[in-house]
């Protein structure tokens, strides 16, 4: 009576399925890239510093989550996103804590924003294995980076509650894009922040600002500088100001999604984590034809479904809680200095919304001129 057991529980684990819960089996690598892909995980580091820090800012997008079927109903689609929006924000807290930046944000999607660029996707998490690709550029449109990172995680790194147990590898990313710039002269500095402030303008309103930026062989650069006095230098600082306003008051919000999914999060990734080195073991002694009959007794297959068990109940939880912050995410009120803004949706669609408000107006500023 064992064996159809046995085999019944880890076909529950090693194939999707539906269930009465609408949560589909664990499977973990049907979704991801080849493990023959990655690097080799990362290793323990420490900030690299720069004798002088650099004040150019920083945007990190919202990661991809990675999920090639976008139109499926998988409650694992639901979880890579809060993923892909936690991964974000935990990189901006490392380059800000590096503090060899300046201003350093989270974006809700593309924009010329800030000087240098960070995105990244999400190509494998299950606890164990975290596996990012990380490109970033800057406003030149030099590619600084280009690269996949992969760090792993032991079940010891989950008992401080208070850690990141992939801290490693986001310190290599931070590494990374600090080295990028070791070579590069302050002249050079001064022109990017130049540029990412021309290129700002002219993303909001192309026909206006398009005259001052030129572009060589991809190379984005200066054509020619506005006047010192020139009234669309106050009108760039002043709808910058108003666009890191909103940023910022955003940022609150993925604050509020860490505080209230971090915890399940830590314990569904642990789970996976146990339920991953479980099927590991399982079947390289099953390959090794060295299954011995304690090592399939009641007990042993207890413990893997225990671990399976505890990855769909945390799953379960992670999916609620995710869904419902999406649906809750609070509207936000800004003053734009002519009027009070009210914007709804998740905040990807508000940032959207933002941003054309800031185009019109730019572009009715403009005009007035």
């Amino acid at each position: 009576m064992c064996v159809p057991l046995l085999v019944l529980i880890l076909a529950g684990c090693s194939s999707p399925r539906e269930s009465t819960t609408g949560l589909p089996g664990i499977d973990m690598d049907s979704r991801d890239s080849g493990r023959a892909e990655w690097p080799d995980p990362v290793a323990a580091n420490r900030f690299t510093n720069r004798e002088q820090p650099l004040p150019l800012e920083v945007g990190v997008v919202v990661f991809d989550d990675g999920i090639r079927n976008p139109d499926a109903k998988d409650a694992r689609d639901k979880l890579r996103s809060v993923e892909a929006r936690l991964a974000a924000a935990y990189l901006r807290d490392i380059l800000t804590e590096s503090g060899q930046w300046g201003a350093v944000r989270v974006l809700p999607a593309p924009s010329q924003f800030a000087a240098v660029t960070v995105t990244g996707t999400i190509l494998h998490s299950d606890g164990r294995d975290f596996v990012l690709a990380i490109s970033a550029v800057d406003s030149s449109n030099r590619l600084l980076l280009e690269e996949r990172f992969h760090g792993v995680a032991a079940a010891n790194d989950y008992l401080d509650t208070r850690s990141e147990p992939f801290r490693p590898l986001f310190i290599a990313i931070a590494n990374r894009l600090v080295s990028a710039f070791q070579d590069v002269a302050v002249n050079d500095i001064e022109r990017l922040m130049r540029v990412a402030d021309l290129r700002y303008a002219e993303e909001l309103a192309p026909a206006a600002f398009s005259s001052y930026l030129v572009e060589e062989g991809g190379t984005i650069g200066l054509q020619r500088l506005p006047a010192d006095n020139d009234p669309m230098l106050a009108r760039i600082d002043r709808i910058r100001n108003q666009e890191a306003l909103f940023i910022d008051t955003v940022d609150e919000q993925y604050v509020d999604l860490r505080s209230e999914l971090g915890p399940t999060y830590r314990l569904w990734r642990r789970s996976s984590l146990e339920q991953a080195e479980y099927l590991e073991s399982y079947t390289a002694r099953a390959a090794g034809r060295e299954l011995k009959a304690d090592q399939g007794s009641f007990a042993a297959m207890q413990q893997v479904y225990s671990a399976y068990r505890s990855v769909r109940i945390q799953e379960q939880d992670l999916f609620e809680l995710a869904t419902g912050f999406d649906n809750e995410t609070a509207p936000t009120v800004l003053d734009t200095g002519e009027s009070v803004v009210r914007l709804a949706g998740t905040l990807e669609e508000q940032y959207a919304q933002w941003r054309n408000i800031l185009g019109r107006i730019i572009a009715i500023e403009q005009g007035g001129l």
